[in-house]
């Protein structure tokens, strides 16, 4: 899947398709970015820390602790990290249902195929690459996804796969040198 991965990323310079359309675009990834007046609040009730204690600035022995290890972290430091995590969940909340790193299993159980996928919901395409497990060379992209209301579709060079949403995961057939067998895709 990594070999799929970065011969994807240094592939062809084409950026456009036949139709017009841009082949990829980077997703628009918004970092937290804090108000005009971030860091200059002042703290209330006992925020502000214990004053007689210095920063660290250089190497400290164990034994030398008497109190805690650490300074509790500044309100401003705190209020970074809460808009980092609230920036994470809302990409997270945008992202399509199939996002992410799938495993794809026979009747048995027996793992195939792992999937990474693209999903950055219906209105835009569906993306990923394939790896057959155990073999970390026999790998490559999905050419085609196609989505309608019964499910979708992957297609690749030498394969497929027709998947239907099911309770956690999802189930479908795997088509591959003519030969189809039921399948589960579970994270």
């Amino acid at each position: 899947m990594l070999l799929a991965l970065i011969s994807l990323a240094v592939s062809s310079p084409q950026t456009v398709a036949t139709d017009g359309a841009p082949l990829y675009a980077p997703p628009v990834v918004r970092p937290f970015e804090p108000p005009s007046n971030f860091g200059r609040v002042t703290a209330e009730g006992d925020g502000r820390g214990d004053p007689r204690r210095r920063p660290i600035d250089h190497p400290v022995a164990v034994g030398a602790y008497r109190a805690s290890y650490e300074f509790a972290p500044t309100s401003a430091e705190a209020a970074y990290d809460r808009g980092v995590v609230e920036a994470e969940s809302g990409m997270d909340a945008r992202m399509g249902p199939l996002d992410g790193r799938w495993r794809v299993r026979d009747a048995s159980g027996a793992e195939i195929l792992t999937l990474a996928l693209t999903d950055e919901g219906p209105a835009r395409p569906l993306e990923g690459a394939w790896r057959r497990d155990g073999t970390p060379t026999e790998s490559g992209v999905i050419d085609r996804a196609e989505r309608s209301n019964a499910g979708v579709v992957l297609a690749w060079r030498d394969g497929g796969l027709t998947l239907r949403p099911s309770g956690d995961g999802w189930v479908g057939e795997l088509t591959e040198a003519g030969r189809r067998r039921a399948v589960t895709l579970a994270r």
